[in-house]
This record gives C-alpha cells, structure tokens and sequence, in this order.
C-alpha cells in the first residue's frame, strides 16, 4: 500500500492502436452492448406512440394522446442521440485506433467546443463537458476512429468515445487552454469534482424525467379507469425512483471528503464481466499496509473503472481502505469514480 502524493505517476488505462478497435478487451465488448441497447431503447420506445395513437380512437380526447405521442418523441429522440454520438459504426470496429498526441499551442476551446490540432494542419473539432475539457488539458493525448471528416475520438483513461468533425480551421473565437494543474487529494481533484457534478446534473434530470412519467401515469389512470392499478404501479415506481436519484445529486453534488489516494495493488481471479446494459462485474485480491491479503468486488461498475484496473493492476481508494465495508473508488486525475467492496 502506497499513498501517492503526485497524479503524474498515475498510470491509466488507454486505447491500444495496434488491434481493431472491436478487439480490444472491455472496450469492444462495451461497444457492443451499448450499442444493443441503444436499439433496444428505440424499439420499446414504439410502443408508445403506438399507444398514443390508439388513444385517439378510444374517445381520449386529444390532450392524452398528444402527450403520450410528446413523451414518446422525447425518450425516443434522447436514445437516438445517445447512439449517434456514443456508438461507432459497425465498420469502424474493424479499424485501429489512431493516437495523436496534442502541442503545447494544439489545444483551444471556444465554450463547450474543443479543438485540437492534428499533425496535418486540420484541427478536429468536439463537443466535451468539463471533466473532458479538463482531462484534455492535463493528459494532452487523443485517439481517432474513422477516416473520414467524421471521426470518433477516444480519451486516456476511459472507454467512452465521443463523435467530433474534422475541419481546416480552429472554432471560431477560440483561445488557448493551459495545461492542467492536477491534485493528489480526491477532495480537491478538478477532474474528479468536475465528473461528480456532471453524474449529479444527470441524476437530476433523471429525476425531473420519472416525476414527469409519474404524473402522466397518473393522468392515464384518471382518463382510463380500467388501468387503475397498474397506472398506480407505474407511478409509485416512479416517485421512488425520482426521490432516489434527487438523494444521490445531493451526494455527488459534494465534493468527495477524503484528502489522499491510497494505492492498493489489485489482482484479478478472472475476466471483467459486462452486463446487459454496459455496467462491469470485476473480483479479485489486494494487500492491505498490515500484509492482510482480503478480497475486493465491484458490481455494475463504470466500465471505465474496470479497465482501469485489468490494465493497471491497481486500486485507488479515496482516503483509508477499510476492510467490511464500501469505500470510494477512482483514478486519480481522470473522470473515473466507483465503489469497492473490500474483504
């Protein structure tokens, strides 16, 4: 065990531009199942206006069909623009990554828009929240997916990719981003604090959006009688699940309390197991400073934190690991946040 003071000895997992970007272990598999359910999501999301529109045959009136047809288009145009902006192509999974590494001056930023330089001159152009912008600015590295003036661009340290464009000229008034002062404390970690906003705002939305099916539940069981306990069903579901995702913005919304990493070496018993929806199983053994061997699980884990860990062999728990309990876990300087089971 090892508390590690400076975040550029951090090693982190990255993209391998030797193989397929399909092949490469977690990150092809992870394609994958996003991938199947963005679709999925798009299918059952018919069901809806399906609905909406047999309820205009049904004596509903109209304010009860349009607003199902209203939420139907909203869930189904939120799945279609997380499968056009996360899921490569099937083609491009049988191409390389390829990595480019940024110039000290390669690297500007007009509002939400990142540019970055390629060796050729053209600069590629990409919409990235904070923690991206910010993990740009201290690991000045990307890598290319495509051919094309429409590429898919990969970070260090995350499986995630992102849809950007290639084009001649920087962002129109764009300026310079400096590079990144990083921290060794989880509390004060710009990246980190930058990701657990972002998981917050998310978590609101999420929130707002099961309120809104709730009422709507609600709506349809007073329209239609017949629906009576399962409309109430739904809505229950919702509200609980609206009151859980509020609770969990407040804690993210916090900055994690402890002020070290500690750096536990980590050995897998067997591969990362990727569920349905893209979330990672991963188990295996650390050493504690007394030299007690105990186990560590993570379960629906960022696929991010899994291949961080199979990559590097490595643990970082925010603060004192604590055996029989969960403690926080991440990589230092990276947009990367678990939980571990220790013992």
């Amino acid at each position: 065990m090892q508390i590690v003071p400076v975040p550029e000895r951090v090693p982190a997992f990255e993209l391998d531009p030797a193989m397929p970007s399909g092949a490469l272990p977690i990150f092809g598999e992870y394609l994958d199942r996003i991938g199947r359910t963005a679709a999925n999501g798009r299918l059952l999301t018919w069901v809806l206006p399906v609905f909406g529109i047999a309820q205009f045959f049904t004596g509903a009136g109209i304010a009860l069909p349009v607003g199902t047809i209203a939420l139907a288009g909203s869930v189904l145009a939120w799945w279609r623009y997380r499968a056009h902006v996360r899921v490569p192509e099937t083609r491009l999974k049988r191409e390389p990554f390829r990595q480019f590494d940024i110039a000290p001056d390669g690297l500007v930023a007009a509002g939400r828009t990142i540019g970055v330089r390629l060796p050729d001159g053209r600069w590629l152009r990409v919409r990235l929240d904070e923690a991206y912008r910010l993990l740009l600015a201290g690991h000045r590295r990307v890598w290319l997916l495509g051919r094309g003036p429409k590429v898919f661009v990969g970070f260090s340290g995350v499986v995630r990719v992102r849809r950007a464009r290639i084009f001649d000229a920087p962002p129109a008034g764009a300026v310079a981003v400096p590079p990144l002062a990083g921290s060794a404390s989880p509390r004060l970690d710009p990246v980190l604090a930058a990701h657990r906003r972002r998981i917050a705002r998310e978590l609101r939305a999420a929130s707002a959006f099961l309120l809104t099916l709730a009422g709507f539940a609600v709506w349809v069981r007073a329209d239609f009688p017949v629906t009576k306990w399962g409309a109430l069903i739904v809505a229950g579901g919702a509200l609980l699940g609206a009151l859980g995702a509020a609770t969990r913005s407040f804690t993210y919304g916090r900055p994690l309390p402890a002020d070290h990493w500690t750096e536990l070496r980590a050995v897998l018993d067997g591969p990362v197991r990727m569920g349905r929806r893209g979330a990672a199983h991963l188990s295996g053994l650390t050493m504690l400073a007394d030299g007690r061997i105990v186990g560590f699980r993570m379960h629906k884990a960022d696929p991010s934190m899994a291949a961080n860990v199979a990559a590097t062999g490595r643990l970082w728990i925010a603060g004192v690991p604590r055996p029989g309990r969960a403690m926080k876990t991440g990589v230092p300087g990276y947009p990367v946040l678990g939980t571990v089971w220790l013992g």
